[in-house]
């Protein structure tokens, strides 16, 4: 089929995707009534026996953001939780954008390319990261 997603890559190529999630957490042991968005990754081309090792670490959390419960207006708290992600993220950028080598399941090295493909993430956080509101 032409034009696939996987044709725009080099021959011999591997894409790596890039699964995000995240879900308010609440803090109330710790500190009160306090809560935060905790930001996990994963990779989607992991093996069935790796997902399902406990100590496999396939959720890597790469931040924890504060929500203040009586803070700034909606627009702000988007506004921050949209910059705090693409810092979180920007490391990925570069591999996003050129290949790097990894070592397959074959013991061969290939040609990897990063792409974010999932987005996990109840309506909160997925209004705070597209802005986006429905009713």
């Amino acid at each position: 089929m032409p034009g696939t997603f996987q044709e725009s890559f080099p021959h011999g190529s591997t894409v790596v995707p890039v699964i995000l999630g995240s879900d308010t957490t609440m803090l109330s042991i710790l500190s009160g009534d306090k809560s935060s968005w905790p930001v996990y990754l994963s990779i989607g081309n992991l093996s069935k026996a790796k997902q399902q090792f406990v100590k496999s670490n396939r959720l890597i959390l790469i931040g924890l953001l504060p929500r203040c419960p009586n803070g700034p207006k909606t627009h702000t708290i988007k506004i921050a939780y949209q910059e705090s992600m693409a810092t979180m993220l920007h490391p990925l950028e570069e591999p996003a954008k050129s290949r790097i080598k990894v070592l397959c399941a074959d013991d061969c090295t290939c040609n990897a390319y990063s792409r974010i493909t999932l987005f996990l993430a109840d309506y909160s956080e997925q209004y705070n990261i597209t802005g986006i509101k429905y009713g």
